[in-house]
């Protein structure tokens, strides 16, 4: 669950799991400040729909993925989607991507996919040209707990 705040705070988040002894969901882990964005200022008169409230989703493996839409300043924009595993009793970082866009400039764009735990993915930048250069991401694997996550190194990965 993501905290709301006030706009342009960073947001908490508060991880549960399901005791299945008792049948409910018990708190386990809370992030706090982590996750950038706005909400859509559900209960906040005359605030308009934001396009940076991060999306949680559940996926197939049980691991959590957390889109995070980047917010409207300046002309580049930068998304971020994480993927958090639950592993040995802590949320870690299991996968970083990104894809970045400048929209005042023609041929300003790259993406990455970036598996955290084994440091293997992909990249790609749009050259001045209009084509696009893929290139395979390589760096030691490690395991980052969600709290203790920067982005900057897996941005300094996707990018050597």
């Amino acid at each position: 669950m993501v905290i709301e705040t006030e706009p342009s705070d960073p947001m908490d988040i508060h991880f549960f799991l399901r005791d299945k002894e008792h049948n409910y969901l018990k708190p386990v882990e809370t992030v706090h400040e982590q996750i950038g964005g706005e909400w859509n200022g559900y209960d906040r008169p005359g605030y308009e729909n934001s396009d940076t409230e991060p999306e949680l989703t559940m996926l197939p493996n049980g691991s959590i993925k957390l889109y995070l839409p980047a917010p409207p300043i300046g002309s580049e924009r930068t998304n971020q989607t994480l993927t958090i595993a639950y592993r040995n009793g802590t949320f870690i970082v299991a996968g970083f991507a990104y894809d970045s866009q400048d929209y005042l400039k023609e041929n300003v764009a790259s993406a990455c996919d970036y598996n955290v735990l084994t440091g293997k993915g992909t990249s790609s930048k749009q050259q001045p040209d209009g084509s696009t250069k893929h290139k395979t991401v390589s760096a030691e694997g490690r395991i980052v707990a969600f709290k203790d996550w920067n982005s900057g190194g897996a941005f300094t990965a996707c990018q050597e």
